[in-house]
């Protein structure tokens, strides 16, 4: 794991090469503490921090070239089939000089091209530069675990894994915020790929790549798509079956490092089956974080997994009075806005981690692929087919209902399924932003996540999953990015193996979700038995009061920080409006957390990052 920064110069300036790109590489220090790297050309620059995973000799440094000079490779993540592409190579005459998957990565797109990317199987975001015909290759990963953030502009191309890199760069000077990615993150409580907060910024695709050229020429492209529309053949037992010895052979897969590794441990059920594997392989740590026993605590369970695994269990509790300084520290960690207030917890178990092992293990990406949010599955699939019927006819019937004093099937109200589920995830209803900020942009026209206007259940239960796979798992992803590295943390996340995905494709929806019990996740849960007897049925994670943080420690923050705004980001703000939301909060009549804290924390950004911009 590491960090990348690069640039492609369109139209080669005075003012680009007197620049120092060496502050851009310092920036992401924690990324990689291990070792920093420059290359460059008369129009191509390239910068590395390393974090020391796999070959921790000299020879595995980044950027590294090919033995003609033509290539260059900057790799920020891990391969985990290098060594099958390493002898595939080598049948073909390909000599190697390290042991690690980078040099496997540039000898592979040499060798094969952009081809190369659809037989990758890891995390990761990369940039491959040919010096001869002046072109820069950009991929990221095919769901998306390592960031690839860029910056387009008439002069030339930039990238780098921190949003903050492209904000130091002279060609950042004077972009204005893009209103309607300001508007996606406030809805949302952060800005989706590929858009960005300001303009000409933007985040690429996952599974997808751009190529540029110094002529200006950029093209772009998707190797990878989760599959939306396949057709289920597995089904129960099968199912199962196919899905644990899927699991199990990607955790091995991962375990391949040359550095400690740990697993995260909490009391659900993704990461204690991801450890279970683990455990099968070594004697690992597992590393859990407890809120002091109160409802959100999940020590207890966590640590009965850890005795029937026999793991090395490390706990910490944490207390709600600490909660100013780790704000410090999760501004920080956040190169650009995140409206995800559990980035408190996971920037506090990977710090616990971080001090015994280089490498963890996580459980994310279970709920996303296995139908694991049975509260919003279930809903919308058990009023899916009544969507068949013409908006009209269900707004009338929804307004008799009201009348007879029955709210049973209100959600059938809402235009489309997409428009339900939009709602659903929202941080604040359209009409509560709207009394919020006169002039509130809509989404961008290419934002499509929410559009669909399906009825059938197999088919709705389909475009569910590849819903929370496209967006809500981005997000997540994005997190524990942001907060592993902070540490200089790697965190890989076997559940979202390509082969594991390969799997899930295939497993109809009711093999994995129990409509009638409420209970999803069958696949992981019966896997999980084959390791314990014991497991929970209510998912909480490593979460925060951050409902109470609003009443208590948190309050004068938000207060001295938002409440005396008349904007943000040049979008007026309706203080009166904010002042009742607030005041609602406090007094307890309502819980509007998710969205105040998204708020609190895109301000406390704006002050961190942008101080030219952060007047009141």
């Amino acid at each position: 794991m590491c960090g990348i920064v690069g640039e492609l110069q369109f139209r080669p300036s005075a003012e680009t090469a007197a620049f120092d790109f060496t502050r851009l590489i310092d920036l992401m220090a924690r990324r990689g503490p291990d070792d920093a790297g420059y290359w460059a050309d008369e129009v191509c620059r390239l910068g590395f921090r390393r974090l020391a995973i796999l070959d921790l000799s000299s020879a595995a440094n980044q950027p590294m070239r090919d033995e003609s000079g033509r290539y260059a490779l900057l790799f920020n993540g891990e391969l985990y089939n290098f060594r099958q592409l390493r002898a595939e190579l080598e049948r073909v005459g390909l000599v190697f000089h390290t042991t690690g998957d980078t040099e496997v990565v540039l000898k592979a797109l040499i060798w094969w091209g952009r081809a190369a990317l659809e037989r990758f199987n890891g995390m990761f975001a990369l940039a491959f530069y040919d010096a001869r015909r002046r072109t820069l290759l950009l991929a990221r990963d095919h769901v998306g675990i390592k960031p690839l953030y860029t910056l387009l502009t008439d002069d030339g191309l930039l990238f780098a894994s921190q949003y903050d890199q492209l904000l130091a760069h002279p060609w950042a000077n004077g972009l204005g915020v893009d209103a309607t990615s300001l508007g996606l993150y406030l809805r949302l409580g952060y800005v989706p790929a590929p858009y960005g907060l300001l303009e000409r910024t933007g985040m690429l695709e996952p599974g997808c790549w751009l190529e540029a050229s110094t002529d200006g020429c950029v093209s772009r492209g998707r190797y990878y798509a989760f599959p939306v529309n396949q057709e289920p053949d597995l089904h129960g037992e099968a199912a199962y079956e196919a899905v644990d010895a899927a699991v199990g052979e990607a955790v091995r897969r991962q375990m391949i490092s040359d550095v400690p590794l740990g697993v995260f441990l909490s009391g659900g059920i993704d990461s204690p089956l991801v450890a279970a594997w683990a455990a099968e392989v070594e004697h690992v740590k597992a590393f859990t974080i407890g809120t002091g026993g109160d409802i959100y605590d999940e020590t207890a369970t966590a640590t009965r997994y850890a005795a029937a695994l026999g793991l090395r269990h490390v706990v910490e509790q944490y207390t709600p009075d600490k909660a100013l300084t780790w704000l410090d520290h999760v501004i920080a960690a956040c190169s650009e806005p995140l409206g995800d207030y559990s980035i408190f917890p996971t920037l506090l178990v990977s710090g616990l981690a971080r001090r015994d092992v280089t490498v963890m293990l996580s459980g994310d990406g279970g709920d996303e692929l296995f139908w694991g949010y049975v509260h919003r599955f279930g809903a919308v699939l058990r009023l899916a087919e009544g969507f068949r019927h013409p908006y009209a006819v269900r707004s009338v019937r929804h307004g008799l209902s009201r009348l007879r004093g029955s709210n049973r099937r209100q959600n059938l109200r809402w235009p489309t399924i997409g428009d339900w589920y939009g709602a659903q995830h929202a941080r604040l209803s359209e009409g509560m932003l709207a009394s919020l900020f006169d002039g509130l942009p809509p989404p961008p026209a290419t934002f499509g996540l929410f559009e669909y206007d399906g009825w059938r259940q197999d088919e709705t239960a389909r475009w569910l999953r590849w819903n929370e796979m496209t967006g809500h798992l981005t997000r997540v992803l994005l997190k524990v990015d942001r907060a592993s590295m902070y540490h200089s943390l790697e965190v890989r996340v076997p559940l979202l193996d390509r082969e594991v995905i390969d799997v899930a494709a295939r497993v109809d929806w009711r093999s994995c979700l129990d409509l009638s019990r409420n209970l999803g996740k069958l696949p992981l849960r019966r896997a999980l038995a084959r390791h314990i007897d014991h497991q929970s049925q209510a998912k909480r994670g490593f979460t925060i009061p951050m409902e109470e943080w609003l009443r208590g420690p948190l309050l004068p923050v938000f207060r001295d920080t938002v409440m005396g705004r008349s904007d943000v980001f040049g979008l007026p703000l309706n203080r009166a409006a904010l002042e009742r939301m607030f005041s609602d909060h406090v007094a307890g009549r309502a819980d509007h957390s998710l969205w105040l804290w998204s708020l609190l924390s895109l301000v406390l950004w704006s002050e961190h990052y942008l101080p030219a911009a952060s007047g009141r």
